[in-house]
């Protein structure tokens, strides 16, 4: 990428997601950064890690040229919706504010 994105951690992470949901998350992170790197054109992105009303939250974003008309190939980004899917979350991608592309990945915390 040329850049080192900033990774913010929000809550009690550590005690908090399963081993099987920071899998996921890992798996995730590496998806949404490698996909920054080698379509946004980005010179930064953002990585936040949040727990917070019962949810583990990704947020990705970048500064690059923004998803192309229709969507762009969604292999990588499919998995990641199912990877949100398997554990009964959610999944979206759009424009950032400001130009960019915005990634949030949501799945419940387990109780």
């Amino acid at each position: 990428m040329g850049f080192t994105p900033p990774v913010r951690f929000t809550g009690p992470i550590d005690f908090e997601v399963s081993d099987e949901a920071a899998e996921h998350a890992l798996a995730v992170v590496r998806e949404a950064l490698s996909k920054v790197g080698r379509h946004a054109q980005a010179s930064k992105a953002d990585v936040d890690v949040a727990t917070a009303d019962g949810y583990l939250v990704l947020r990705v974003a970048d500064n690059g040229v923004g998803m192309p008309e229709g969507g762009g190939p969604r292999s990588g980004l499919g998995n990641l919706a199912d990877r949100a899917a398997a554990l009964g979350g959610e999944f979206t991608v759009g424009p950032a504010e400001g130009g960019g592309t915005v990634l949030t990945w949501r799945v419940p915390l387990d109780d």
